[in-house]
């Protein structure tokens, strides 16, 4: 019996011929690449239940997120030459992949953020963020993995990562010492700058609670989420170096409801209408999964 396929991916680009470069032509059984041109934003996403089709246009892989003006084969290339990547070691990254990758793992990372494209769609934010944490806890072990792998002093970065195995609680905590430690160690630009998190809501009233929901969990564990600045009930600047922490917590203190014990969760009291709530948050959450994502993979690119 045929099993189910929950999505399929069409082209956003219009073009009669396919071009040189394979990671600029949609190849549907290389989950690796779809994943990636996805994440780009540059190809449209169909749920095959309903038949509804979502071209998803925003560039996640860019630091600011922003949407493709004008999307075309050229507009790709600049951008992924002004990443510092080589064109030619990509194309013969994703000749090997279709082969030699690892399809299940990376099929794994595309249903879910297809799913989250799709209930972004749908107005379903918080169902969103959960498919953008299930990514996380996909890549909190493996990415770190990766990279070890193919780092230029392997024997030091996997020793430094093994000495993390053993100071960190959790896999997810793992994670977050990676990227800040290891992954962006030489760009600390990108973890301090400023990260504005906008809220918005319907009316004042919620408004006012959502930014109190985020200021309290940032203020709770401030440590590792220092506020750098707030506009009252509109705005709270962090940084990424926070980011990840900040994802943590917005997963366990509202889907985590034990009574006892530590007793900073909130109730549905606290937050009101979550999909509004989580809309506020989601993607720049995405964003920052998508920069990690492309960083790791620029380094398979130089060592395939």
């Amino acid at each position: 019996m045929a099993k189910f396929v929950q999505f399929s991916f069409e082209e956003s680009i219009r073009s009669e011929r396919p071009s040189k470069y394979n990671f600029l032509n949609l190849n549907q059984s290389n989950e690796e690449l779809i994943l990636l041109r996805l994440m780009l934003g540059t190809i449209k996403v169909k749920n095959n239940l309903n038949g509804l089709t979502i071209r998803q246009n925003t560039n996640y892989c860019s630091q600011d997120f922003s949407q493709w003006q004008s999307l075309s084969r050229k507009s790709i290339i600049n951008f992924l030459s002004a990443e510092g990547i080589d064109l030619d070691s990509m194309h013969d990254y994703y000749s090997k992949s279709i082969t030699f990758g690892n399809k299940k793992f990376y099929k794994s990372i595309l249903l879910e953020l297809s799913n989250y494209i799709y209930q972004k769609q749908k107005d379903s934010h918080a169902t969103a963020f959960l498919h953008l944490y299930r990514i996380i806890e996909l890549i909190s072990y493996s990415f770190p993995l990766v990279y070890s792998s193919r780092a230029t002093s392997y024997e030091k970065t996997f020793n430094n990562l093994k000495d993390y195995f053993h100071k960190v609680d959790s896999e997810l905590n793992f994670f977050k010492q990676f990227v800040n430690g290891h992954l962006f160690k030489d760009n600390a630009a990108l973890l301090d700058i400023s990260l504005n998190i906008p809220i918005t809501a319907p009316n004042q009233d919620l408004q006012e609670q959502y930014f109190k929901a985020i200021k309290k969990l940032c203020d709770n564990n401030s440590k590792s989420i220092p506020i750098s600045g707030s506009t009252n009930y509109s705005e709270i600047i962090i940084t990424r170096r926070g980011l990840t922490s900040l994802i943590y917590d917005l997963r366990n203190r509202y889907f985590h409801l034990l009574t006892g014990g530590y007793n900073n969760n909130f109730d549905s009291n606290d937050i009101m209408e979550v999909d509004l709530f989580y809309k506020n948050v989601n993607d720049i959450i995405c964003n920052w999964i998508g920069v990690i994502y492309l960083e790791v993979t620029k380094l398979a690119y130089e060592v395939h």
